[in-house]
């Protein structure tokens, strides 16, 4: 555990899982398990072999019994992290996507009284197109970035990545239950935050794109582009006092 985190704190490392075999033993191999308490998996009810495998490897592993999207693996994955005693949720998947360099300085922004930390792929010494990522798709991400900024006001660079450190107390603000089951998910979670005012902060995190992990495909980022249009025009209404369920406390 690192030495700035404060001891009482229990740091989890949380795999949100989907057709992963090819590159889980890998991807574990590599990971630096010793800054974690525990290191959970959640298998998205895979059509390969990825929970056998998690579980073959040590990790302590779930699988879901039908496919729950995206968001819906993070709200169960969430929901056992906290149960289990969990303050620090450290999301990172297992594909080889996001690498894990960009650990330790999240954490130590959350030492530093951030309540969510995100990756920030577009910084000086990792480009997106090098690494892999489709060109059709990258200047879409830099424009839906410039957007996401200037109506949520939050001083990060990179809103759509895949790299998250979430804490106990952000979850228990934010009403995050009736966030959508979709890759929506995280970017809702970040209107949320912005929306109470909770501390956000960003590292930067190298990236690898290969494969299906390239991007999703060009309808699909389509109708995404979409519904963050649609989530920032809630956001706005909610400022104005017309809010909409995700905007409203927890249990309220």
């Amino acid at each position: 555990m690192p030495k700035m985190m404060n001891r009482n704190k229990k740091i989890f490392a949380i795999l949100i899982s989907y057709n992963a075999e090819k590159t889980l033993e890998k991807f574990y191999k590599n990971f630096p398990k010793h800054l974690f308490s525990k290191i959970i998996l959640v298998d998205d009810a895979s059509h390969d072999r990825t929970y056998y495998l998690a579980k073959k490897l040590g990790i302590k592993s779930y699988r879901n019994p039908k496919n729950l999207g995206y968001g819906g693996n993070m709200k169960r994955a969430m929901s056992i992290g906290l149960k289990l005693g969990g303050d620090v949720l450290v999301d990172i998947h297992p594909d080889g996507e996001y690498k894990p360099s960009a650990i330790v300085p999240a954490l130590k922004k959350i030492e530093k009284g951030a309540l969510l930390v995100l990756g920030n792929r577009f910084h000086s010494s990792n480009d997106p197109l090098k690494s892999g990522m489709y060109v059709w798709k990258y200047f879409p991400i830099k424009i839906l970035n410039f957007i996401s900024r200037l109506i949520l006001g939050l001083k990060i660079n990179d809103y759509h990545q895949g790299f998250r450190v979430y804490t106990r107390e952000l979850l228990n603000k934010i009403n995050y239950g009736d966030d959508s089951t979709g890759f929506l998910f995280s970017f809702e979670l970040i209107a949320q935050a912005a929306f109470w005012k909770i501390s956000v902060a960003q590292v930067p995190v190298d990236t690898k794109y290969t494969g299906k992990k390239r991007g999703a495909t060009l309808k699909k980022s389509i109708a995404y582009s979409l519904e963050i249009f649609w989530v920032l025009l809630l956001y706005i209404l909610a400022k104005i006092g017309l809010k909409n369920k995700i905007f409203l406390k927890p249990n309220s």
